[in-house]
């Protein structure tokens, strides 16, 4: 995790957690009965968390018992008052608390309905709806201020002052950069008869619900383990410590990285690769040249279609990570190609639709747009294949 990002939420330490928000930046101006702290970067943290930002600028107000300016237009929000960034971060973490994380899971992925008067947040990822306490005071400033409406194709409007959207699209890297942290809420994960209204397609078959349930159930223990500080006595995450040893040995050879995954459990866990991936390529000038050279050390973990496809989003990850790497989408799919660690079925159905698995829907879309061209030239390969067995015959 860089130095600039908390995890969502903050207590859970995994560095490989892909809901991350910027760490609240708070600046103190003015003197005596003047004096206000600005909140220069409140609407990014807002963001992140898929929530307007005059929702955590009032959250501020109503637990420091001050008053709260709020400028949508020009994105001015400040917090009477002298207040330390650290007492805000804190403060910020019961909002996230309250209004952001699933009860159930723990997770972010929430969207907030409002119906006679009353809140619920709606989980994209275990499909619970519980209810928001209504008595705190944000409360009724949120009943009436509610987010703003969805807009077609499962898309919030924007969360600051108008701006964004549909048309971000055409924003390139800058836009990509800018909404990478934003989190899909409608996706094909959502389990809510309201979904197919949407038009999104479910995946509602028994292994698909019990493997939504299996990562929440995790994603929960994880959080309650350090909650309890359990990871003290048990040591690192396996899969930090995996990263960690990538990163502290960039010259350990294909076989001693894989030797050490095994050593920590996890030489048959897909999500392994997904840190592989991350760690290995996050300083690499030549991606797709260097993925040859680490061929057999990516199918060692498995070859299952799930397997594939986390060789896949890890790939997706590496791009969060390091944008640059978006118009080089396609060489670096092609690689994994002509290496034989993705086959071209794999592609072929990730191509189908963007999905949030891995990396937010809007990166999602942006990587599939940029594939396209890879995307394409398989499925003229196939066609050609099968149009040669059908002369042949």
């Amino acid at each position: 995790m860089s130095s600039g990002t908390y995890n969502i939420p903050r207590s859970l330490k995994d560095g490989f957690c892909r809901y991350k928000m910027p760490r609240l930046q708070a600046k103190i101006e003015g003197k005596g009965n003047g004096i206000k702290t600005v909140l220069p970067n409140i609407v990014d943290v807002a963001r992140a968390l898929s929530r307007p930002p005059a929702y955590p600028a009032k959250y501020f107000g109503n637990e420091l018992g001050a008053q709260v300016q709020i400028e949508e237009k020009s994105e001015k929000y400040i917090v009477n008052g002298a207040h330390e960034v650290s007492k805000l971060q804190d403060v910020l973490d019961g909002f996230i608390d309250r209004y952001v994380l699933c009860p159930v899971c723990k997770n972010p992925e929430t969207d907030l309905i409002i119906k006679d008067k009353m809140i619920t947040r709606k989980c994209g990822a275990c499909g619970e709806r519980t209810d928001v306490d209504m008595r705190h005071g944000l409360a009724k400033y949120i009943v009436n201020h509610p987010p703003p409406k969805e807009k077609k194709g499962g898309q919030h409007a924007s969360a600051g002052n108008g701006s964004g959207g549909e048309g971000d699209d055409a924003d390139g890297i800058d836009g990509l950069v800018q909404n990478t942290n934003k989190l899909a809420l409608v996706d094909e994960d959502d389990v809510d008869d309201d979904d197919w209204a949407l038009g999104i397609d479910v995946d509602m078959s028994a292994e698909a619900v019990a493997q939504r349930q299996k990562d929440a159930e995790a994603r929960l223990a994880v959080i309650d383990k350090h909650a309890t500080g359990e990871d003290a006595e048990d040591g690192d995450d396996p899969y930090d410590q995996l990263g960690d040893f990538i990163r502290a040995n960039r010259e350990a050879s294909d076989r001693e990285i894989f030797a050490k995954a095994t050593e920590l459990q996890l030489g048959k866990k897909h999500r392994a690769v997904i840190v592989v991936i991350l760690c290995l390529f996050e300083e690499s000038a030549m991606v797709a040249k260097d993925i040859a050279k680490h061929d057999k050390l990516l199918v060692s973990f498995g070859d299952s279609d799930k397997h594939q496809r986390a060789v896949i989003g890890g790939f997706e990850r590496l791009i969060e990570e390091r944008p640059e790497l978006l118009a080089k989408t396609p060489a670096i799919f092609k690689a994994l190609f002509d290496e034989e660690i993705v086959e071209e079925e794999a592609f072929l159905e990730w191509g189908k639709k963007p999905s949030k698995k891995y990396v937010d829907k809007e990166l999602a879309k942006k990587i599939h747009k940029a594939a396209e061209p890879f995307i394409q030239w398989l499925a003229e390969a196939e066609e050609a294949s099968d149009s040669d067995e059908d002369d042949e015959e």
